[in-house]
């Protein structure tokens, strides 16, 4: 009967390692201090060991004690002991023959056989790839979530602009049926939504956008050029009457999607058209050569299509012409006229410094930045001289630092200088004597230039309004001005790295301070 046990107990023991040989994840058994009764070929393949330098090792000096790692350690030592089984516990650690590996760890004690002594067996299954695919794949889902967030963002912002435009715009698809269309669009047509939305464009108001021109725009121009503006169409509409509309049209690639769609923007010029014929037989009356005539006509449609650095010819001419009036009919109009006419060159004077300073604005957002070393006290020295020439009379007494040498664009930090040196300069021009400063001193740890002056300063209460476009402090009648100089300012200043702000109190002067990165 003994012979029938231990003969029993032979074949399973050698099933059992028989098992444990041929399955593909690693095993290895530890007695209960923790040294190893036996590893599979799996175990010794994988951790490239063998196994006379494996079995009756402490598993914590396997490998040259590489398996010395403190989360096996809580595994073996604390968990298990009040646990018989422990499954999915992740370990991550730099082995020395195989790098840095994630382990998933399967643990269990067991009886031994023919004895009472209990053994632990441990799997262990590598998980490195699984977990780099996983992280790959949160990563691209999160991309995706990113993408899919952003186009969905972008979406209502378009559709947000589109209704927020006054001018009405209208999409197509590649069929020329429509897709989307603004509030405006329905308002100025007098049509609505569900009369609209998926029509072909020229079924649209019992087939009032039938137009030759629009055909002629969206099936012979536009497939040829993916934008063209500037295109005028006249037209007997139902609801509103005989209209002048000028036509921008771009065709553009719809999101997430290779299919295009067309955008078309439609300004009512009707009034305009009008005010031009208009003032083209009041010029006509006036007896202008023919010449003229058409300089006049040039002006006011440059006045009616022109974005703001193009308005600049048409104040020219109105100045131009309102002199011309009081230079050559003075005679013929009273004192009242010819204060209405210096008026209107008043305005139109302000109107194009206020482009002018626009167009600054503009350019100083859009030029190239050149930087280099720049001498800002050489530069104050050179606009101060300026000033003085401009107005010998005034006492003003300028301290400049030396040495003031910075990194920068040259040109852009000359504005600077010329704008803050230049308020200054006005802002005191009510006293008889002045100080105006250009200086350095520490802020947050960094260089911070500063332009201060004695004159009228301002109150700390409208200090975030200063270096918005157009916004005074002071009246124009107390000051000139277009309230430009400062928005340049900070927008320089921002283009450099840096920061500008403002300290000031009524009466008592302004500092103005910026840094540069």
């Amino acid at each position: 009967m003994a012979r029938k046990n231990t003969a029993a107990t032979s074949s399973s023991l050698g099933f059992a390692e028989s098992v444990i040989d041929t399955v593909r994840e690693p095993l290895i058994s530890l007695d209960q201090d923790l040294r190893v009764v036996a590893a599979n070929r799996s175990f010794c393949d994988f951790f490239k060991v063998k196994p006379e330098e494996t079995v009756g090792q402490l598993i914590y000096d396997l490998g040259n004690r590489q398996w010395d790692i403190p989360r096996l350690r809580d595994l073996l030592e604390t968990i298990l002991p009040q646990k018989t089984t422990f499954d999915g516990y992740e370990v991550e650690h730099d082995f020395a023959t195989i790098g840095r590996r994630t382990m998933l760890l399967n643990a269990r004690q067991i009886q031994r056989v023919l004895g009472k002594e209990r053994i632990i067996l441990l799997a262990i299954e590598d998980i490195t790839e699984r977990k780099e695919i996983e992280a790959g794949l949160e990563k691209t889902r999160k991309e995706l979530e990113v993408i899919k967030r952003s186009a969905d963002e972008a979406r209502e912002l378009a559709e947000s602009v589109i209704d927020t435009v006054r001018e009405p715009l209208i999409c197509l698809d590649q069929d020329l049926r429509v897709v989307a269309v603004s509030r405006s669009f329905y308002e100025f047509f007098k049509v609505k939504p569900e009369e609209t939305v998926g029509q072909l464009v020229y079924d649209l108001g019992n087939r009032q956008w039938d137009i030759p021109g629009l055909r002629e725009l969206l099936e012979t121009i536009l497939p040829q050029k993916t934008t063209f503006d500037g295109y005028e169409v006249e037209h007997d509409f139902a609801t509103i009457g005989r209209r002048t509309m000028l036509l921008n049209a771009r065709q553009i690639q719809r999101a997430l999607g290779k299919e295009r769609i067309i955008l078309l923007a439609i300004e009512d010029i009707t009034e305009s058209k009008r005010t031009q014929e208009v003032l083209a037989q009041q010029a006509e009356a006036l007896a202008l050569t023919n010449m003229e005539l058409v300089a006049v006509n040039k002006e006011l449609e440059t006045f009616a299509y022109s974005v703001s650095h193009d308005l600049r010819a048409p104040l020219r001419g109105i100045d131009g012409f309102s002199q011309a009036l009081l230079e050559d009919y003075g005679d013929k109009l009273d004192e009242e006229g010819k204060e209405y006419l210096r008026r209107v060159r008043a305005a139109t004077q302000r109107m194009g410094q206020l482009i002018d300073d626009m167009l600054i604005l503009s350019r100083v957002t859009r030029s190239e930045m050149r930087r280099g070393a720049v001498d800002l006290s050489a530069l104050a020295r050179m606009i101060t001289s300026e000033l003085q020439k401009a107005q010998p009379e005034r006492q003003v007494e300028f301290v400049i630092a030396e040495g003031l040498t910075v990194n920068g664009d040259a040109v852009l930090l000359r504005a600077v200088l010329d704008n803050l040196l230049s308020n200054a300069w006005k802002f005191t021009g009510k006293q008889t004597t002045a100080r105006i400063e250009l200086g350095v001193t520490q802020h947050e740890g960094k260089r911070a230039y500063f332009v201060r002056d004695d004159g009228a300063g301002f109150d700390m209460t409208y200090v975030g309004k200063l270096f918005a476009p157009f916004q005074r402090l002071h009246a124009t009648s107390e000051f000139a001005g277009t309230g430009i100089g400062l928005a340049t300012v900070q927008r320089i200043i921002n283009r450099h790295g840096g920061k500008v702000w403002a300290e000031g109190a009524v009466g008592k002067g302004a500092s103005f301070y910026f840094t540069l990165g």
